[in-house]
């Protein structure tokens, strides 16, 4: 069975975490959306993120051919792709903490079906940060070595996947503790 990785932590611990988690989230996400400002063209509208998500070796080129067009967006992708290894870093272990702090508010029994279905997208969020590097490393096979159809498709296959992971982890961090409000809510109102 699987158990959180954060379980022998205490609550002073975990605030420890939290805020250090939150601080490093929130300065290595500063830095991703500053690298993102000259990245955003028409070929590219959302940046960074049009690019993992080029589905096929045209869209890719044109993406690339639309930085080299901006005077600085070149660097700019260089350093986005290299510092997301770090990025990757603080956003899995917020995102993982916060799925442990929460399914221990919002499901006390580590018996039942949440906590585990919690303990379970821990381990998926950490594997969407594993596919998320792999994602980086086809997508600088691509930015150095030329556009190939393999990198391409390894690069869209690895963002969607990690897109998906990530979203169904933050669906359970959201409904749980929507769930954890309404709970405390009711026993308040009794």
């Amino acid at each position: 069975m699987f158990s959180s990785p954060f379980k022998k932590l205490s609550n002073a611990a975990e605030k420890k975490l939290l805020i250090l988690a939150i601080t490093t989230f929130l300065l290595a996400g500063t830095c991703m959306v500053q690298f993102d400002v000259l990245l955003k063209t028409v070929e590219a509208p959302l940046g960074i993120i049009s690019f993992e998500l080029a589905r096929t070796v045209d869209s890719a080129d044109a993406i690339i051919t639309s930085w080299q067009a901006v005077d600085g967006a070149m660097k700019s992708a260089e350093w986005s792709l290299w510092f997301d290894y770090i990025f990757i870093i603080t956003y899995v272990f917020l995102l993982c903490l916060l799925i442990h702090k929460v399914m221990k508010l919002a499901w006390p029994n580590k018996e039942s079906q949440a906590y585990r279905l919690g303990t379970v997208l821990i381990r998926m969020v950490i594997f969407a940060g594993v596919l998320d590097m792999v994602e980086n490393f086809a997508l600088l096979q691509i930015f150095y070595d030329g556009i190939q159809a393999h990198w391409t498709n390894l690069a869209f296959v690895t963002a969607l996947l990690k897109f998906i992971k990530l979203a169904l982890g933050i669906l359970y961090l959201l409904v749980s503790y929507l769930i954890y409000l309404l709970k405390k809510n009711t026993r308040v109102r009794k």
